[in-house]
């Protein structure tokens, strides 16, 4: 997998997307997943694996990116657009003319109008779990509250005709190309926009659309013959159908694909592969070359709810106390994680090692006593996804913070819920056991969401560590605003150390690599890195 990144500058990208070399169309491949997504309709996606699926299969946006399967560089381009997006002056305007011949999965053909609906929709309810990035942009203050309630469009927004819309900001965003990817762009129409029903009458824009939903235990997809390949220049449609089936652990999902007969040879896992089978798989290299595997933008984070844990010399003593190696090990060793210092991951633009509180690979319980001298401390509750593989990390986490003469109450909860639950800034958890991967290659991806005080809201918020430090949020605003993304890169550097060394808002725990098993009739898989999932763009069914 490539770390290069391109920016597609030269006008409209060739469609359609370049045949697979041996893929046939046909047959049926099985995605396993551990759970439902929490959240289908496009507004509302927030969750990387959800988006991997979703915007590989049946969710389209303006831009997108061109993934290398043989590590050549990814590459943001036009996608309903035709281009990356135009501007004259310096990022305050942005402009995108849609391709010829978009069609929803009915046939209705796509507009202008309908993406800027999704856009005016992302201000209301049924856009407050997904991302907020255009919204922030568009509307620094918030006042607008969607076309239910103000009945107007998203102030901004702009659409002189079928095909084009206009973003006018109040601020320039250079980056407003990279916003543009994500699922608040995907077009629903306003006369179909059934508000909170839309997450099960959702409209497909890609290639797939949905054949039959059973709640709780599988979406079964097929070919949308209103998907034209020739407006594409991303996906393709090998598969008759694609069944995305929930309800399977991850320990199950590892099982069946060791040795997989009948279906399980054209299934592919969605989940590592268990931490009891690492070893396994490394040593036998025909599992080997059935495994997608490589570093991720993904960290591991525990957030310090710095709301409840006001003392910084107990934030900084839970990051001292914090055992990393037991916690790497139970997510299958150095295949599957790497001990994390930093608040970025080392393919995040602007990261820089540094180690705060050096505590040794199990934590320094002694060092974290001492800045703990003479402090009443209150239990803590540490909240995390109710999952087989965290079974083990609660209990873990707990032994090496009580060392250090914390006691920890132990949250589990529903996999499902967990991000909108934590989202809400009225929860009573101290700590919260949650992942981060930026929307896009750029470390404003992960401060502008994780460290802006000026933007937690009523819910939905991914400042799961209610940090709010006005210093610190004009120094995120000023690097998010440079124009020239690599030239800040020690900007953010030093944002990364001077937050951990003054403010202590999280506990980074490890930085997150792939290692997923798939069927050995899956062919044109490769490790995606937008997402760090199976990019299912080339997906196909081999003989």
């Amino acid at each position: 997998m490539s770390h290069q990144f391109e920016i597609d500058h030269l006008g409209q990208t060739p469609t359609p997307a370049p045949a697979v070399p041996g893929a046939r169309r046909g047959g049926r491949v099985i995605l396993l997943a551990d759970a439902p997504p929490e959240h289908v309709d496009p507004t509302q996606m927030y969750i990387g694996t959800t988006l991997g699926v979703a915007t590989g299969i049946f969710h389209r946006t303006l831009t997108g990116y061109i993934e290398s399967h043989d590590g050549g560089p990814r590459k943001l381009v036009g996608d309903l657009a035709t281009d990356t997006g135009r501007t004259t002056d310096g990022g305050l305007t942005w402009t995108y003319t849609l391709r010829e011949g978009l069609r929803f999965e009915d046939g209705t053909p796509i507009t202008s109008h309908d993406v800027a609906h999704a856009v005016a929709r992302s201000f209301s309810s049924n856009g407050v779990y997904g991302p907020q990035f255009i919204q922030q942009a568009l509307d620094p203050r918030r006042a607008y509250k969607g076309p239910y309630e103000d009945g107007t469009p998203a102030p901004g927004v702009t659409t002189p005709d079928d095909r084009t819309i206009v973003f006018s900001l109040p601020e320039p965003q250079p980056g407003f190309p990279f916003l543009a990817t994500t699922t608040t762009t995907t077009p629903v129409p306003a006369d179909r926009d059934t508000r909170e029903a839309y997450e099960t009458s959702w409209l497909a824009t890609g290639p797939y659309r949905v054949k039959e939903f059973v709640p709780g235990d599988h979406y079964l997809l097929e070919r949308n013959p209103h998907w034209d390949p020739a407006t594409d220049p991303i996906r393709s449609q090998y598969p008759d159908e694609i069944l995305w089936q929930f309800g399977v652990a991850r320990d199950e999902q590892t099982e069946r694909l060791l040795e997989p007969t009948g279906d399980d040879a054209l299934s592919v896992a969605t989940f590592d592969v268990a931490e009891d089978r690492v070893a396994q798989v490394e040593s036998d290299p025909a599992l080997l070359a059935r495994v997608i595997a490589g570093p991720t933008a993904y960290l591991q984070y525990t957030y310090i709810n710095t709301r409840r844990v006001t003392d910084l010399n107990v934030r900084r003593a839970l990051n001292y106390a914090f055992d990393r190696a037991t916690l790497v090990e139970l997510a299958g060793g150095r295949a599957a994680a790497e001990p994390a210092t930093t608040v970025l991951a080392p393919m995040v633009p602007g990261y820089r090692h540094h180690d705060v509180f050096p505590s040794g690979p199990h934590g320094d319980p002694v060092k974290a006593k001492e800045l703990l001298k003479d402090t009443e401390l209150r239990p803590l509750v540490f909240a995390y996804p109710d999952t087989a593989p965290n079974a083990p990390v609660a209990p873990a986490v707990k032994e090496a913070l009580e060392k250090a003469g914390f006691e920890i109450v132990l949250r589990p909860v529903d996999k499902g819920a967990f991000y909108s639950l934590m989202g809400n800034p009225d929860n009573d958890c101290d700590l919260v056991y949650g992942v981060w991967g930026p929307d896009f290659p750029d470390a404003s991806g992960v401060f502008d969401v994780l460290f802006r005080g000026d933007r937690i809201t009523d819910g939905g918020n991914m400042n799961l560590s209610y940090f709010d430090d006005a210093e610190i949020t004009r120094e995120i605003a000023r690097l998010g605003q440079e124009p020239d993304r690599a030239a800040v890169a020690e900007g953010y550097a030093e944002l990364d150390r001077r937050l951990m060394e003054e403010h202590a808002p999280v506990i980074p725990v490890y930085y997150k690599r792939q290692f997923t098993l798939f069927g050995p009739r899956v062919g044109g898989l490769f490790l995606s890195a937008q997402y760090f999932v199976p990019n299912l763009t080339r997906m196909h069914v081999v003989d």
